[in-house]
């Protein structure tokens, strides 16, 4: 990292030590809160970067808080020589030995793309979308360069799909997987451990601290995993309607979503996600989804007026959507509850998502007071391009539409029966 790089003698346990020395080119460190994951990370970080003097690596995590925050202020405590190296305008430590470490966001995985990385480290990845790790391992295809993956385990989603379910049935020889609770940690408070494994609920306690994948409490679409299909040859010929939702983005990504309705059920069957493109390059990709899926209704965001008014200018079908969060939620779980509502395994952002949508979840003392009714607002953009167009096609009110499942707040959320 330095000219002169001063040894360290360093002390990990068990786990940590393994995955700190794991010799494949992809490795994930899944394990509880507070167990030493991001430490282990900005260690091996350091071993990379002394490994590769003269060449580049990458440090990713899911948003620019947790980056400046959590992870790079890991780094720097562990590293200080390394915060003189610093460009944070250009998101850069130009190491003295001629090699570049990109610090980078996942904000924008595509801001990622045009690194040709030796070495990446993505902290946090269980929060992060299937496209980061998709681009992710594009940027290091042409040196074969190791990936470290350092989390707890948000979510059922890619990490455990893509990742974990692979390498458990040794499908993926390039793939090495490591777990551990927090109390491994010889530092971490035996009595607060204690204390949370009475007071949580057994699933949040063994995804928190445990280390282990349990779907998040809380879900607003609770998908079972039979409504996950492959796709249906010929559903596009026999469908009654072929719709689309937008829901309009810059900086935050702008989503779309098509959407069959057959025999009275509906089917998530394509999708698109990209940031930073502009309101010609959405409406381009809308028309190539239109084309290809024979769309016949277009439902975007209702409140950006003048991207509607473009989109309709350039002869997309565009239908007014109703932007009622609650009833278009509530009209989504029923469809669900009632095994109508089906997501092909091909759209892998949506189910991703989806494995991330939830309720906040509520504070300390207030468990027994009802939870807020809108979901945290955070990469819910498939979801909202899903919602527009399903409670759009027929409007359905407040009034007409009662759900025969009871909506219940986040805490009692994980008793129902779907």
């Amino acid at each position: 990292m330095t000219e002169q790089p001063q040894q360290r003698r360093v002390k990990f346990f068990g786990e940590q030590f393994n995955a700190f020395n794991f010799q494949t080119q992809f490795g994930a460190a899944v394990a509880g809160v507070q167990s030493g994951k991001t430490f282990l990370g900005a260690h091996w970080a350091g071993k990379k970067m002394t490994e590769y003097p003269e060449k580049n690596g990458i440090i990713v995590a899911p948003t620019y808080k947790i980056l400046q925050a959590a992870t790079i202020k890991k780094l720097f405590d562990v590293f200080p020589e390394l915060r003189q190296y610093y460009k944070e305008q250009k998101g850069e430590i130009q190491l003295p030995t001629g090699g570049v470490v990109y610090i980078r966001s996942a904000d924008n995985p595509l801001g990622i793309e045009g690194i040709t990385a030796d070495w990446v480290w993505l902290d946090e990845g269980g929060m992060c979308s299937v496209l980061t790790w998709t681009v992710l391992r594009s940027r290091v295809s042409m040196t074969g360069g190791q990936i470290l993956i350092t989390t707890t385990p948000y979510n059922m989603g890619w990490l455990y799909t893509d990742f974990f379910i692979p390498y458990r049935n040794s499908q993926d020889k390039s793939l090495s997987f490591y777990s551990w609770a927090s109390i491994s940690n010889p530092y971490f408070s035996k009595e607060f451990y204690e204390a949370e494994k009475h007071r949580l609920p057994p699933e949040e306690f063994a995804r928190r601290y445990m280390g282990e994948f349990r779907k998040m409490t809380g879900l607003v679409w609770d998908l079972p995993n039979e409504q996950i299909i492959a796709p249906i040859i010929g559903l596009d010929k026999k469908a009654e309607a072929r719709i689309m939702g937008i829901d309009w983005g810059f900086r935050n990504p702008a989503a779309i979503v098509v959407l069959y309705k057959y025999d009275n059920a509906w089917y998530v069957v394509a999708e698109w996600k990209q940031a930073e493109k502009l309101t010609g390059e959405i409406i381009q990709a809308a028309q190539n989804l239109i084309k290809e899926h024979k769309v016949t209704k277009v439902f975007p965001d209702p409140a950006e007026a003048d991207r509607i008014e473009e989109a309709k200018r350039a002869g997309l079908p565009v239908y007014s959507a109703v932007n009622d969060v609650k009833g278009g939620i509530d009209f989504i779980r029923e469809l669900i509850y009632q095994k109508r509502f089906f997501v092909y395994n091909t759209c892998k952002e949506w189910l991703d998502e989806a494995s991330m949508y939830h309720y906040p979840e509520p504070k300390i003392g207030q468990e027994n007071k009802e939870a807020k009714e809108e979901p945290e607002k955070f990469n819910d953009h498939l979801m909202d391009a899903t919602r527009y167009p399903a409670y759009s096609y027929q409007p359905i009110t407040q009034q007409s539409f009662k759900p025969s499942t009871p909506v219940l707040p986040y805490y009692a959320d994980r008793d129902m029966p779907y």
